[in-house]
């Protein structure tokens, strides 16, 4: 009989525990203005602890500069506009909807980046997200424990 902590193709036993997934991205990137630039993704019943981003050069756009980080369907799921403040250095904390909350299904994280005004001609940020990876998230792999 197969060993059942195997059984889950895309999460082995040593992929469980805490996570973090990120990307360095770059003002012009593909994607970026679109919400399609993909930063990573966490499988269903992960949990996002936590999420930042680091504005290593600053967004320059004449009036906003509006950085966030989520799904296709919600931009903002970790990472708000509030939080990100583009426009100037440093670390931030994200604090959208989707911390703390387990994923409902795989998911894909995007960033996008938006702006008014004078286009901008600068901006480079790390963006993150530190997750839980639940041994639970299939039920096989705690069979016989």
């Amino acid at each position: 009989m197969p060993n059942p902590i195997y059984t889950n193709p895309t999460r082995h036993p040593e992929d469980t525990g805490v996570h973090i997934i990120g990307r360095e991205i770059n003002l012009g990137v593909v994607g970026l203005a679109t919400g399609q630039l993909p930063i990573g993704a966490l499988g269903k019943n992960a949990v996002p602890l936590r999420a930042g981003v680091t504005i290593l050069t600053a967004f320059n756009a004449a009036t906003t500069n509006v950085l966030e980080f989520g799904t296709t369907g919600d931009p903002d799921y970790l990472i708000t506009s509030a939080n990100a403040g583009a426009g100037t250095l440093g670390k931030k904390d994200g604090t959208g909807v989707g911390i703390g909350q387990p994923l409902a299904a795989d998911t894909v994280f995007y960033a996008k980046f938006t702006q008014t005004g004078a286009a901008a001609t600068t901006g480079k940020a790390l963006v993150w997200v530190e997750a839980f990876i639940s041994r639970t998230e299939n039920p096989a792999l705690t069979a016989g424990v």
